[in-house]
Formats: structure tokens, C-alpha cells, sequence
């Protein structure tokens, strides 16, 4: 109310007056002709005028002042943050971190993206297919039209999205792989300033070449990073693709999709990255070569597309090789 609000104004006059170094009661002067009656700060009857020249209050005195200070600073101290102040300094706090929209936040990527991000306290909106784990349901094989007015909607205050989403192996993987596009153009009248997509390799997707099953996968990734280059690469935005040959981690073996336990791919990682493997990989055709290429941890990727997100970068940035990737992950 505005009498309580006037009352901490006057209490934190008072505190400030007592705790301030010029005017310790210890001899400090006060300006000639001016007096200070609490009892007109509070309304009331008091005894501690101070006028002219010097205040020399006893040691009881100076006991006294001491525990009105507390006091007093306390009063203040509680008004001021009383809950309705309280509320709006948290939600003025919350407003200035960061909130990222990650799409396919339920996949193996996109639950350590998530992870990542809230280890560093920022706000995350998630989606996956059905809205399973807390998510909001985004999927791409019967949003149609709407996909405009729902992502105006995910994307509300959001500085940035991170595309996880990825289909293989089934008859939806061009329309799936395509809606990260789609996303992109539909985010351009929202506030978001960044677009990270993880996408797939330029060697994978050159020996890819008629292999029928993964036709549409590839032309939906293709759609995609097009289309995000064209909505963010403009002045005031940005985009980062991160194309990895072979992601693994987690705990299982997969086939479908193609699933590499923790333990196992980190052996395999480690040998391929010596010098006689990564010599090979550079000469060998097609399939052979990226075989012997490194895989990269999900940890790596994440890494990667949340520091994307949160960087300053204002330029398109492609990471395409296992060395680059690590190194924008900091992992």
C-alpha cells in the first residue's frame, strides 16, 4: 500500500542516516541550523533530535542508537522486499536469463541439450513428437498449417532454438526432416535472434547417393539447413549447422535408430583418432572412409549447440568435422 511504501521510504531515510560514515554520533557535525527530528520522519513523539552543531550522545545513548539502527535497518530491509517486491524483483531476475525452444527434446541429443542448458540455470521450452516428460507436443507429420501460430507460441521470449529432431528408416522422414525449415521461417517475427540444427555430414550424405531408404532423410536435412541459412543468415541473426558423421552415447546398443553405448564408442573414438586412422579415412572412398572417421560423443554435440545458442557469434558457422565440433563443446 502507499502508506507502507511510505514508511519503508522514511525507515530507509533513517537507516541510511545512522549507518552512514559522516554521521557516526561520535562528534560528527551536522549542518548549522538544520535539525533532524525522527519524530517528524515517523509521526510520532521522539527524543532523538539532533540540532546545529555536534551530536555527543552518551555510551548508553550510543547503545541505543546502535540497536535502532539494526532495527530500523531491518524494517527496511523487510519492507522493501516484501513478498509483492519480492515477486517482481525475481520475475525482472528471470527475465534477464536466457530461455531456448528445443525441438525433439525427448531424443538422445536433445535430453543432453536439455540437461546442458538447465545446468546452467537458463529457461527451456522442450518439445517431442507426443508431449511425453514434462515436453510440449510438436509433431511435424500433422501440425500442417498451424505451424506458424504453434511456434509463435513455443517460442515466446526465446533467444534461441536448437533443432535435435531427426527421423530415419521410416515413410515420415522427409516431412519430419523438413520441419526444422519450416520452424525457422516460421520463428522470423519472434524474438528469436539464433538457430542451431544438428545435421548430418557432407561426406555421409555425398555417399548416401542412391541409397533409396535414406532418399528422403537427406533431402529433408537439405530442406532444412537451406532454409535456415535463408531466415537466419540476415543481419541481426544467426545460425549454426553442426554435422557430425556418427553420434554415440547412452547406455544401449540400437539398430534402428542406429544406437552406440558410451564405453564402446569412446574406444572407438579414441583409436580412430590416431594419426595411421585419421590418415586413412582422408584417402578411402564412400562408406569406407567415413567408417574410419571418429564418431563423436553426445555430450560434444550438446556441448556444442548450447554454447552455439548462448554465444555471441552474428554470423552462419558450420561445424562439420569430429575436431571441430569437440572444440566449440569445450567438452
Amino acid at each position: 500500500s502507499h502508506q507502507k511504501t511510505k514508511m519503508a521510504f522514511r525507515a530507509a531515510i533513517l537507516a541510511s542516516l545512522l549507518l552512514s560514515p559522516a554521521c557516526s554520533f561520535q562528534g560528527a557535525a551536522l549542518p548549522n541550523g538544520n535539525n533532524i527530528k525522527f519524530s517528524k520522519l515517523f509521526g510520532g513523539k521522539s527524543d532523538l533530535d539532533f540540532a546545529g552543531a555536534r551530536a555527543r550522545p552518551s555510551a548508553s545513548r550510543r547503545g541505543f542508537l546502535d540497536t535502532c539502527t539494526a532495527a530500523i535497518a531491518g524494517m527496511a530491509t523487510s519492507a522493501i522486499l516484501s513478498p509483492t517486491n519480492k515477486a517482481l524483483a525475481d520475475e525482472s531476475s528471470s527475465s534477464l536469463v536466457p530461455k531456448v525452444l528445443v525441438l525433439g527434446g525427448t531424443g538422445m541429443v536433445g535430453k543432453e541439450v536439455v540437461r546442458q542448458l538447465r545446468e546452467k540455470n537458463i529457461n527451456v521450452v522442450a518439445t517431442s513428437r507426443n508431449g511425453r516428460d514434462g515436453t510440449a507436443a510438436l509433431d511435424f507429420t500433422e501440425v500442417g498449417g498451424d505451424i506458424d501460430a504453434t511456434i509463435s507460441r513455443l517460442s515466446e521470449g526465446c533467444t534461441a532454438i536448437i533443432s535435435c529432431v531427426g527421423s530415419i528408416g521410416t515413410d515420415m522422414d522427409g516431412l519430419v526432416n523438413s520441419g526444422s525449415g519450416k520452424v525457422a521461417q516460421s520463428a522470423l517475427p519472434s524474438s528469436v535472434k539464433k538457430f542451431v540444427y544438428i545435421s548430418v555430414a557432407p561426406e555421409v550424405r555425398e555417399a548416401s547417393k542412391g541409397v533409396s531408404f535414406l532418399k528422403d532423410y537427406m533431402e529433408g536435412k537439405t530442406y532444412s539447413e537451406a532454409a535456415i541459412q535463408s531466415a537466419f543468415g540476415s543481419s541481426g541473426r544467426s545460425y549454426t549447422l553442426i554435422k557430425p558423421t556418427f553420434i554415440y552415447g547412452g547406455d544401449e546398443f540400437k539398430v534402428s535408430p542406429p544406437r552406440v553405448a558410451t564405453g564402446y564408442g569412446k574406444l572407438v573414438e579414441g583409436l580412430l583418432s590416431t594419426g595411421v586412422f585419421r590418415a586413412a579415412a582422408g584417402v578411402l572412398p564412400g562408406i569406407i572412409g567415413i567408417a574410419l572417421e571418429p564418431p563423436v560423443n553426445v555430450e560434444a554435440v550438446a556441448g556444442a549447440a548450447v554454447s552455439a545458442a548462448l554465444g555471441s557469434n552474428n554470423v552462419g558457422n558450420v561445424l562439420d568435422t569430429h575436431d571441430e565440433i569437440v572444440d566449440a563443446s569445450g567438452v
